[in-house]
């Protein structure tokens, strides 16, 4: 160290030379390689708490209905340390850096995060009535249709000679069995949506609704095939009263509510943020 103070200039080398300039070095050697070894053993340090064993146990609860055998809740015990121990290699060798995958993994867990903040809430009776009376139709019993059908199926002949088979079966289709349809031939009081999701398709549900009642129609395109239909009963919709409806009513305003709220959240997180991104073209 004499002979670098001697090759610096004059104040440079008295400060080297200072005994306690010494003194701050090895202390500030002394830190770093402390904070070092605390980083190290830090990391190889692992403790499961209680409150972490509960929440285990919760997940599997809430997932399967019934709570973990000792066997089972060893077993993801295990599971967990084994994780943890993974995610701290992993952090250590820096996988998380430029990683996709780990980015939209971390936004979503903060997105659940986010959403777990605003907790449902009860609605009081008057702010039930008040979101009724705002969306009365929203809660109207649906129309409901029942029919029968004839069933051509296009995976045997192909979708054009399905169609015209279910054509021509139009005039005499008490007569024609059709093929075998792999749901039920007799549909009973199904609303337009759940038509849509039993028979998928563009427009079949539509084109059943506007058929008309007690004779035969078509052919309508399903997410099957091709059918024909004969409507027995069609149930027009109704209003349904504030009591009838409470339940739904309840469920969607509360549905609303935290809607709202998580808006509001990310409203005033983005407004932390001074954001630039390029222009659109």
């Amino acid at each position: 160290m004499t002979a670098l103070a001697e090759r610096l200039p004059r104040w440079i080398g008295a400060v080297v030379r200072e005994p306690l300039t010494h003194f701050v070095a090895i202390g500030i050697g002394i830190f770093l390689v402390s904070h070092v070894i605390e980083q190290r053993q830090s990391r190889y340090n692992l403790t499961l708490t209680n409150a972490d064993v509960l929440r285990i146990a919760n997940s599997y609860a809430q997932q399967y209905g019934a709570q973990a055998s000792p066997g089972q809740m060893r077993t993801m015990i295990d599971n967990a340390v084994r994780e943890e121990i993974y995610l701290r290699e992993g952090l250590a060798l820096g996988l998380d850096k430029n990683d996709e995958i780990v980015r939209r993994r971390i936004a979503q867990k903060f997105d659940f995060l986010q959403q777990d903040q605003a907790a449902p809430r009860e609605p009081a009776e008057s702010q039930l009535r008040d979101w009724y009376a705002a969306h009365a139709a929203r809660f109207a019993e649906p129309a409901k249709v029942s029919f029968e059908q004839r069933y051509f199926a296009p995976d045997q002949r192909g979708d054009g000679a399905a169609r015209a088979l279910a054509t021509a079966a139009l005039a005499n289709a008490d007569a024609t069995p059709g093929d075998t349809f792999p749901g039920p031939a007799r549909i009973v009081a199904l609303s337009h949506e759940d038509v849509d999701r039993v028979f998928g398709g563009s427009g079949f549900a539509a084109g059943v609704f506007a058929a008309p009642r007690g004779r035969w129609a078509g052919p309508f395109r399903s997410g099957f095939g091709w059918h024909l239909v004969r409507v027995t009963d069609l149930t027009p919709a109704r209003p349904r009263s504030f009591d009838e409806a409470r339940a739904d009513v309840r469920r969607d305003w509360i549905e609303a509510d935290r809607k709202a709220r998580n808006d509001a959240a990310w409203t005033a997180l983005r407004a932390r943020y001074t954001v630039t991104v390029p222009q659109v073209r």
